[in-house]
């Protein structure tokens, strides 16, 4: 049954339309008016953010929200363009435009922004599908939290650094470096302050506060923005004796930019386009390509799930990257920013009593029609105001109490940590994630490559009981070792060389039994081990057995050609029915190996002199692996 349940459907939507009331549709309306008057000004902050067309956000927010949402899995996820990635995009695209188009500029440069957006969206769809597809889903998983944590940090202080330059009016020249030499680039111009803008980006700060502070259901960012636009227009047009005058005027409030500034809004619909791929830039678009899936994946459902467990659905998460990769893939023929969840939306639906994923849907109506309404008015919105909007937002996607549990959790965590943020501060974003991601990796497979082997004694009824090293007699004929953990390629050395330690240490043992019950992962690299261990136990008289091995591994010692070697004889399968048999039939086999061995001796007139206690016998053999 569970089996099935991650499977791609490409009308995952239709469960919920089957039986859909006007009850639910009121509450979903109604959250979705309070979702849309967040999305709107958001939608134009990120666009701003990465330095994109107005309508590369917008069209994100509507149309690229609406497939994401259709063909998702959840119910409450409200997706478009977000902080995180915001700021990723515009590192990437400044640096690739510094490299490959440094002498556009004005229109010329959009329009190559634009192509390598479009050509970044296309690569991030395909990759989300293909994930989706292949059920990758669960790899997620590998990839520690504390790389996240350290990653949304580090994208909050770039988001802070980049939008000081327009909340300040300080020209910014520094395009493509890293955030600490932009912060201190920022700190060495601060005598270039615009103080009419910086006055509009404090005074929008301070009411964004105030209004979050009386009431979270407040359209605080709407009525922030109207409030900055009708100042400086105020300012702007009217005179107020000698405080205000002409002069002063022009030569400060009409340097105020604007939201009409940065582009238009007069078209509402978007032109579909197949991108154009520039070969040359592959190279440099791929790993950055992969960067932006990989986050976005970890981001979407990091949420999802989030809103899941506290509204008790049961979430699909190859479901949910399918979905985001689809709206990625529309965002690629509209021009539009890559899509993720986004979590101040994705709570307020939550929070506003949104029944279904139809509330993300009509959210996406009502963007579109406040802004084919109100577009006019938009355009004179201040672009410190929408500075100030960022601001608030990049503080709010910290999560103190996560950054202080992954730092004290354990010193990996602290260290997976510290490592990413510092990379966030000295390289770019991308490069930041890679490098979090590989320590992470790295870290979960040093553990994983530790296989558990722990010496036991058994009964007459087949039951383990772990030795008292305190007491054990080291001549031993028959040793009994139990293997837990992963055995793949990455833990063969240590288990083969932890072995042949014992057999080698102790030459009375005539033969080994390995319970292989709960070791898993084997893979010809295990293979190859044990077959030399049963080589060099065999050259030396002695013998190897192996019980309570499940289906799984069975087949792969028998694709291996390991079975015929060792011996069926010398092998037992784990059987669910019998819990013990496995073990009684391998001690069995063991004593009359050792009792066949020895009647072979006396035969030959060989008398065996029993071997003298050592340090070394007496320890256990969890102390080996360490």
């Amino acid at each position: 049954m569970h089996t099935h349940f991650d499977d791609i459907s490409l009308l995952s939507f239709q469960k919920e339309l089957k039986g859909y009331s006007w009850e639910g549709f009121r509450q979903d309306l109604s959250a979705a008016v309070a979702v849309a008057l967040l999305a709107v000004p958001q939608a134009m902050a990120y666009a701003l953010l990465a330095g994109l067309p107005l309508t590369a956000g917008l069209f994100a927010a509507i149309y690229s929200s609406i497939i994401a949402s259709l063909f998702g899995s959840s119910r409450h996820l409200v997706v478009g363009p977000s902080n995180a990635i915001a700021i990723l995009l515009q590192a990437g695209t400044a640096e690739i435009l510094f490299t490959y188009y440094r002498g556009l500029e004005g229109a010329e440069r959009e329009m190559a922004a634009i192509q390598i957006l479009t050509q970044l969206c296309m690569l991030v769809g395909i990759v989300q599908i293909l994930a989706a597809c292949f059920k990758l889903g669960r790899l997620t998983q590998f990839v520690s939290h504390s790389v996240i944590v350290a990653y949304m940090v580090g994208t909050a202080m770039a988001v802070v650094v980049n939008q000081l330059f327009t909340f300040t009016g300080i020209p910014n020249t520094s395009s493509g470096d890293s955030l600490y030499a932009k912060g201190v680039y920022l700190l060495m111009h601060l005598q270039e302050i615009h103080w009419p803008t910086a006055v509009v980006g404090v005074g929008s700060l301070i009411f964004l506060v105030v209004l979050r502070r009386l009431d979270k259901r407040i359209p605080a960012p709407v009525i922030a923005l109207v409030a900055a636009a009708i100042f400086v227009h105020v300012f702007s047009h009217y005179t107020f004796g000698s405080v205000i005058t002409e002069e002063v005027q022009e030569k400060y409030w009409h340097q105020v930019l604007l939201v009409g500034n940065t582009g238009s809004l007069s078209e509402i619909f978007p032109a579909l386009a197949f991108p154009h791929f520039d070969m040359g830039l592959m190279n440099h678009l791929l790993p950055f390509a992969f960067a932006v899936a990989l986050f976005n994946i970890m981001e979407t459902t990091s949420i999802a799930k989030t809103l899941a467990a506290g509204s008790g659905q049961r979430l699909s998460v190859n479901q949910e990257i399918f979905g985001i990769g689809l709206g990625n893939l529309l965002s690629s023929l509209i021009a539009a920013m890559p899509v993720s969840g986004s979590a101040s939306r994705s709570c307020l639906n939550y929070a506003l009593g949104a029944k279904t994923r139809m509330s993300s849907v009509l959210s996406a109506g009502v963007a579109a029609a406040i802004i084919f309404s109100f577009s006019f008015l938009i355009m004179h919105v201040p672009l410190a105001a929408l500075s100030a909007l960022l601001l608030v937002t990049a503080v709010n996607i910290v999560n103190p109490r996560q950054f202080f549990l992954c730092l004290k959790a354990t010193s990996s965590d602290a260290f997976v940590l510290w490592i990413t943020l510092l990379s966030c501060l000295f390289l770019s974003l991308d490069v930041a994630l890679y490098i979090g991601i590989v320590i992470s990796i790295t870290l979960y497979l040093k553990k994983a490559a530790v296989p558990q082997l722990v010496e036991y004694d058994i009964d007459e009824e087949g039951e383990l009981h772990q030795l008292d090293y305190s007491k054990v007699n080291a001549h031993k004929a028959i040793r009994l070792i139990k293997v837990e953990g992963e055995l793949f390629f990455g833990a063969a050395d240590l288990f083969q060389t932890t072995l042949k330690t014992i057999t080698e240490d102790d030459t009375g043992t005539k033969v080994i039994v390995l319970q292989l019950k709960n070791a898993r992962d084997i893979d010809a690299t295990v293979c190859l081990a044990l077959q030399q261990l049963h080589e060099y136990l065999k050259g030396s008289g002695r013998h190897l057995v192996a019980c309570g091995m499940t289906q799984p591994i069975w087949d792969v010692l028998s694709d291996s050609g390991l079975i015929e070697q060792i011996g069926k004889e010398n092998l037992f399968i784990f059987d669910e029915r019998h819990p013990h048999l496995h073990m009684l039939k391998a001690f069995h086999r063991a004593r009359h190996l050792t009792t066949q061995q020895r009647r072979e001796k006396e035969a030959a007139g060989v008398v065996e002199v029993p071997a003298l206690p050592t340090t070394e016998s007496s320890v256990p053999l969890t102390e080996t692996l360490n």
